[in-house]
Parts: structure tokens; C-alpha cells; sequence
């Protein structure tokens, strides 16, 4: 045999995947994997720097934009979800977005391969890193890019994280070097899949008129919804509305899920092929006892008015409770509530990845409780609604771009507010002469697997936030109580009828409007205490004369139906609420008054004795750690404890930063009080956003325990923390984000998602350990 032959053999055994990359490398199997660990923890949704998507080859493909999503604006800009607004490259090169894999005349290089490139000769991460807020060169060609590099030498990719490894940089940079992208997905859909998405796409398309309206209602609650048929499959799907009846789907586009077609359409249900990130996964479960369900509560129910198609005009559509006033409320109601998890977390992540302006309307932890559908007026009074229907308008019905008049129409919407208290009081009055009691209350429904959604708490992490089912946590600040008028017009506020695209004004009226919304829901948690008392707590939430000056409340003067003992009725009420839901108090975060608290210990044995301190430093004034780190970008810390028996236990510490009030869009900084700041530690992950990861040794709980407890600030602390918290510069940060995502993905594969590392801690220490 030849010598350059035999040389060549042996190259190939070594480094078969390098010989022949161009030709063997596969983009599902090789370079999606690559692109999922390391890049689409910050490119996968609108808060993705320069819109670059990299969770589907579609995504990368379509490239980057240097439009800011964001952006204050005076009129709505044309949409660019991807999969909806353009189908081909070619269309989004028309809306401006440009290729980052495709070589520029005169070079060897795209503009994603050279990032990555210097990201190998420049590994060091030094300074700040903020990708949602810093300025970042959207570049669009190589003079740009050069340009960019020049000054910012250590910014390339993975921005602010350490590069990839050498094997990973390998394989990527081969495969972007390749004459061609291609992409070789295949969508594998169970037998159990195919059979149920039959049944609901002959359900949602019966060209009965009563089916006809009973599908575009779930369409327009479901329409953000990742649908699980067959949780072993892993596959998650998505109701659009399509020009095809079978065959290939072919998304219409509309800026609103009400938005009116113009022509012939159908409901179907399409895979969805972008990696799942934990940030817009809402996962609902469709089955066959959901799809008798669905006919139970709106086919065989008999309707208020004969059936029909109501308009599609917006100022109409945009209010669900005017729109579909021919479906009883009771029907519209329970198919809330059977989903309610579903429903008060599409408010709570929203339709837009972040928004702190959207989310400083509501405090940082409180629960929500519901009105049971046989106590809720609405529902019991088939008037109710219809007298009322000009009071429960929402600012939505605008559109995307308000005038100035309109926008100023939230003036008149407090006025509004006024009337339908006040009318609502009267009702409630006849109704219920005795005043409203626990029974009132909804006490959760037999189709979730956890009768724990009849209470849910929300925690607030500056411009994100996660709901959960139970009652976590100490007693919050406030609560909410909900009804059915109230539910439908925060969905349709808040969801259905927001744009992200959509103009400041837009914006504003929203959020001014939540203000509504999120007083609604107290004053109904009100309702539920003595009357001498609710002024009083209602001013406690709301400290600061601008704030009481925009914050109305019209109390009634009825007495709840409740018997207390003592004086102090929200803890009284809570101990009562817990018994008559079957609702277990948190075991470490919720305090007793009886509780005593515990000493750090020198050494920790069992769960029990870690979970005991944990308890302590929930404590107001127990962590003195939290008032030394009162920044936006200190909200989530996942913890892993690692036991001497090669066990792990996990805790996320979030941090409830208290607000004097909520009534204010602006400032916010001037209405937190630090020295009021709690700790909540749960057991598991809370949130998508973590802001640091923490790992400590069984042995150092003792060390760690009375850094949290007793910090100062101090350079020794300082230089002491960085023993546990994992620094974005330090090179091992992708294996310990690995683990994290792993163990997630352990804990709960239907529920899982990717984390977002845009708000991981900014600084890039150097002398990490």
C-alpha cells in the first residue's frame, strides 16, 4: 500500500468527523445540540439581541435585525414573529433582517463564524455584560463588524460566557463553512398524537355555526399554548388558523388572535420545531376527556341567544366578555378555571419575554384566589354582564396605535371603574345580604392532577415572573380575588390583546389599565374582611400621596360572612381560607407566630436540619445579605447543596423586594424599602431567569449559612462569596449550566425548558475560584 495512502487511513480513523465534516455533519444532530446549550440561552425570543433566534435552523437562517423590539415608538410597527410574518428567507431579507451565516464578497467569513472566532483568540471576560440593555453593534456586514471588534475585542460569542470548547467551535465553524445550510428535522408524531390531533381538528372545524363560535373561543385563549397530546413523545403543538384544510399548514398572519380573515381558513395544529425554552412554555394538555369536556360546556349546553359569528371588528373583539355574550358565562367561566394555572401564568409570562414597566403594576409575592362559578353573580345573573357591559371596557379595543384622545381615555376608564364598583356592591348586596364567606370561594376541579390550583401565588422578578400552584410562601402583602368579568379582561388585556409591536401609546393605556385590574382584584379580597378594616389595608398597599391619589377603592358596606375572633383578620382569614381549601402552609417560608427560630449550626447531617435554618433566614432582617444587593439583576439564585453521600438538594432563593406601592408606572426605585426585602426559599426551580448559580458543600452550609445571614459587605465577604457563587467568566460555567438544566429536565420533563441567561449576574470577576 502507498505511504500517502496509508497516511491517509490513519487521518481518517483519527478524525473521521473533521475529513469529511462538510459532507457528514448533520444540523439536527450536530450543530442543533451545539446551538441549544450555548446560544439559545439568549437567542430565543423577542428579547433575543438584534432578533437573532438561534432555538430553529428557520431562525438561523432568517438572521438578525438592528430594529429594538422594544422600542419606544409612536405608531405600531409591522410584526416579525418568526414562523408568521415571512415564510422564506427571501421575505425577511424584505423586512430588513440580515444573513449572519452567509460569506460577504471578498471574505472567507460570515459574521456568526468570525464572533465565534474571536471569541477562541479572545476568551477573557472582563467588565459588565448585559445583553438586554447594552448597546450592542447589530452589525450587518464586515466593515461593521470590524469596527465593533476594534473596540470591544472581548465582546464576541458567546457573549459575556466563556467560548466553546474546541470540539464544539470545531464542529460549528466546519459546518458554517460548508457551501450549504441545510436542514434534515424530521417530525416524528406518535400514533396516540396523530389520532387526537384528528379529533380536534374535526371538532374545531364543524361547519356548525355553534361549533364555529365555540372554536374561535378557545382559539383565542389557546393560541400561545405549547398543546401536549402524549407527554412520552415529547412533542408539543400549537392551534393556528390555516389556509389549508389538510396537507401543509399555511399560517395566516393577523396582528391579534381576533383579528379579522378575510378568507377561507381552518383551525389546525402544527408541530412545534423550535427548541422549548422555559420562558414561553405553557404547556396545556389536550385529551379526550378535555375534548367531552369542551362538548359538555358549549356544544350540548343550550346558549343566551341563537347561535352566530360575532364581528371581528376590534373594538369589539377585544373585549371577550361583550363578544361572546351568546355562551353562557358559566360555560366561558369553567373552561377558565379548569385551566387556571394555564391562564394566570399566559398574564404572568405574557406574550413579550420581559417588561418591567408591564410588571411593576403588581407587587413582587401575592396570592390569588377565585370566586366559585355558582357564587359569581356574573354567572348567576344572566343581566349582570349585559347592564354592565360599558363599565368592563378594556383599552385594548384601540388597536395597536391610539390616538392622543384615546390614549387619555384612561381618565374616564377610573370613572368607570367607579360605576362598576359601585354597581357591583348593589348586586352583591342582593345577592348576598349576609355578606360573602369562604364558601364563596372556588375550591379547585377535578381535572388537575393538583386541587392546589384553587390558591396560586405570583412571584414578581423585576421585568419577569412565575405563577405556582399552592400557597407559597409567608402571608403576602396583598391578595387578589377573581372572578369571571375580571379573568376575561385581564386575558384579553394582557394577552390576547397586547402587542409587543404595538406603539408606546398602546403600552400605556395597557399598563395604566392594569392598575384597574390589579385594584379589582384586592378590592374583591376585601370583600372577605370587615368593612371598618379594608381602608385601612387598602392605604397600607398604597403609602404616598400621588399613589392615593390614583388609587381609588369603593368598598361596600356589607360584613363577610365570616366569624373572627381576633384583630388580626388577614392572618385569621388565611388560617381559615387554608382549612376550608385543604391548603398546606409552605414548610419553610410560611411563619407561624408561635415560631421560634433556629441557631446556625457547625455541621449540617440531614435535609431536615438545612431546611429548619433556611426557615430562620426568612425571616425579616434575617438576611442581611439581601439589603447589600437591592438591584434589579439580584431577584433569582439557584442553589445546589452537595450532600457528603453524593446526593444534591436544590433551593431557588428568591428575593421579594417590597414596594411601598405599585400605583406608579415610573421611579420605581424610589418606592422600594430594602429593610422590608424577604427571602423565600423553594425547594426545586422558581422562575426562568436565574440571576447566579450557587454551589456548596455539605461541609461549608455553617460558612455559607452566616454569609447570607450576617453579610456586611465587606472585601473578605466579598472575596468569600466568590467560593460559591459560579462567575460568568469562570471557564467551567457550561458544565455547571449543564447540570442545572439536567436537573431540571429530571425534575419535570413536561414542564421543562431552557433557562435564560440574559439577566445572569452582569460582573465578570476575575479572580473567580
Amino acid at each position: 500500500m502507498k505511504l500517502h495512502l496509508v497516511f491517509f487511513l490513519a487521518l481518517l480513523a483519527l478524525f473521521p468527523n473533521t475529513i469529511f465534516a462538510k459532507e457528514q455533519l448533520s444540523f439536527t444532530k450536530d450543530i442543533k445540540p451545539i446551538l441549544d446549550n450555548r446560544c439559545v440561552t439568549c437567542h430565543s425570543c423577542y428579547n433575543s439581541p438584534c432578533q437573532l433566534k438561534l432555538s430553529s435552523f428557520e431562525g438561523l437562517i432568517r438572521g438578525a435585525s438592528k430594529e429594538d423590539i422594544y422600542a419606544n415608538r409612536l405608531s405600531a410597527v409591522e410584526p416579525s414573529r418568526l414562523f408568521v410574518d415571512a415564510k422564506t428567507e427571501e421575505q425577511w431579507r424584505e423586512k430588513e433582517f440580515f444573513s449572519v451565516t452567509k460569506k460577504e464578497e471578498n471574505s472567507n467569513e460570515s459574521i456568526m463564524l468570525r464572533l465565534l472566532e474571536e471569541k477562541q483568540k479572545n476568551p477573557l471576560n472582563k467588565g459588565d455584560y448585559s445583553p438586554e440593555t447594552d448597546e450592542l453593534a447589530c452589525v450587518k456586514n464586515q466593515k461593521e463588524l470590524d469596527d465593533y471588534l476594534k473596540e470591544n475585542p472581548h465582546k464576541a460569542m458567546p457573549y459575556g460566557f466563556p467560548a466553546l470548547s474546541k470540539k464544539e467551535h470545531r464542529v460549528l465553524t466546519s459546518w458554517l463553512e460548508s457551501n450549504s445550510l441545510v436542514d434534515d428535522k424530521k417530525n416524528i408524531i406518535s400514533k396516540l398524537e396523530k389520532e387526537q390531533i384528528q379529533k380536534y381538528e374535526e371538532f374545531f372545524n364543524n361547519q356548525k355555526m355553534k361549533y364555529q363560535v365555540t372554536a374561535r373561543y378557545i382559539y383565542e385563549h389557546l393560541f400561545l399554548a405549547h398543546l401536549s397530546f402524549d407527554k412520552n413523545s415529547k412533542n408539543f403543538f400549537q392551534l393556528v388558523r390555516s389556509r389549508t384544510k389538510t396537507g401543509e399548514i399555511d399560517i395566516i398572519p393577523t396582528r391579534f388572535p381576533y383579528s379579522k380573515i378575510e378568507e377561507k381558513f381552518y383551525y389546525r395544529i402544527k408541530p412545534i420545531t423550535s427548541t422549548i425554552v422555559h420562558k414561553t412554555h405553557m404547556v396545556f394538555t389536550l385529551d379526550d376527556k378535555r375534548l367531552k369536556t369542551y362538548k359538555k360546556l358549549f356544544i350540548d349546553t343550550a346558549w343566551l341567544e341563537k347561535p352566530y359569528m360575532p364581528p371581528f371588528d376590534t373594538k369589539v373583539s377585544a373585549n371577550a366578555l361583550k363578544t361572546f355574550k351568546q355562551i353562557p358565562a358559566k360555560s366561558r367561566y369553567k373552561f377558565l378555571l379548569d385551566n387556571i394555572h394555564y391562564f394566570i401564568m399566559t398574564y404572568i409570562r405574557g406574550p413579550v419575554c420581559k417588561g418591567q414597566i408591564a410588571l411593576n403594576v403588581i407587587n413582587d409575592h401575592f396570592w390569588v384566589m377565585f370566586i366559585a362559578p355558582e357564587a359569581d353573580v356574573s354567572v348567576k345573573d344572566k343581566n349582570y354582564l349585559d347592564e354592565n357591559l360599558k363599565n368592563l371596557s378594556i383599552p385594548n379595543k384601540y388597536g395597536a396605535t391610539p390616538d392622543l384622545l384615546e390614549t387619555f381615555t384612561i381618565i374616564k376608564n377610573y370613572q368607570q371603574a367607579k360605576i362598576y364598583f359601585e354597581n357591583r356592591n348593589k348586586i352583591y348586596s342582593k345577592y348576598y345580604p349576609q355578606g360573602l364567606g369562604l364558601k364563596e370561594l372556588w375550591k379547585g376541579n377535578n381535572y388537575s392532577d393538583n386541587k392546589n390550583d384553587s390558591i396560586l401565588t405570583i412571584y414578581r422578578h423585576f421585568d419577569s415572573a412565575s405563577v405556582h400552584k399552592g400557597a407559597l410562601g409567608d402571608i403576602p402583602k396583598t391578595m387578589w380575588v377573581i372572578d369571571f368579568p375580571l379573568i376575561e379582561r385581564l386575558y384579553y388585556s394582557l394577552v390576547a390583546g397586547f402587542d409587543v409591536f404595538g406603539s408606546t401609546s398602546h403600552q400605556f393605556l395597557v399598563r395604566k389599565h392594569m392598575d384597574r385590574l390589579r385594584i379589582e382584584g384586592e378590592t374583591n379580597f376585601l370583600e372577605f374582611l370587615p368593612k371598618d378594616s379594608r381602608k385601612e389595608y387598602f392605604n397600607s398597599w398604597y403609602k404616598g400621596w400621588l399613589a392615593k391619589r390614583l388609587s381609588f377603592y369603593v368598598p361596600s358596606d356589607r360584613e363577610p360572612n365570616i366569624d373572627y375572633k381576633t384583630n388580626n383578620y388577614k392572618e385569621e382569614f388565611t388560617n381559615k381560607l387554608f382549612s376550608y381549601l385543604d391548603i398546606k402552609k409552605d414548610p419553610i417560608n410560611f411563619i407561624d407566630k408561635e415560631y421560634i427560630p433556629v441557631k446556625i449550626l457547625k455541621e449540617y447531617e440531614n435535609k431536615k436540619q438545612i431546611e429548619q435554618t433556611l426557615k430562620t433566614l426568612t425571616l425579616p432582617n434575617n438576611s442581611k445579605f439581601i439589603q447589600y444587593h437591592t438591584d434589579d439583576k439580584t431577584n433569582l439564585a439557584y442553589i445546589r447543596i452537595e450532600l457528603e453521600n453524593g446526593e444534591n438538594l436544590i433551593y431557588t432563593m428568591v428575593i421579594n423586594r417590597w414596594h411601598d406601592n405599585v400605583a406608579l408606572m415610573f421611579d420605581e426605585d424610589s418606592r422600594l424599602n430594602p429593610k422590608k426585602d424577604r427571602i423565600n426559599f423553594i425547594e426545586g426551580f422558581i422562575g426562568s431567569y436565574p440571576n447566579i448559580f450557587v454551589k456548596v458543600k455539605q461541609k461549608d452550609l455553617n460558612e455559607f449559612f452566616h454569609l447570607i445571614y450576617d453579610y456586611q459587605g465587606t472585601s473578605e465577604q466579598k472575596e468569600l462569596i466568590l467560593k460559591y457563587i459560579v462567575n460568568r467568566a469562570n471557564p467551567n460555567f457550561w458544565d455547571e449550566y449543564d447540570w442545572f438544566t439536567n436537573e431540571f429536565k429530571k425534575q419535570d420533563e413536561l414542564q421543562f425548558g431552557l433557562f435564560d441567561l440574559n439577566r445572569y449576574y452582569q460582573k465578570a470577576i476575575d479572580n473567580f475560584r
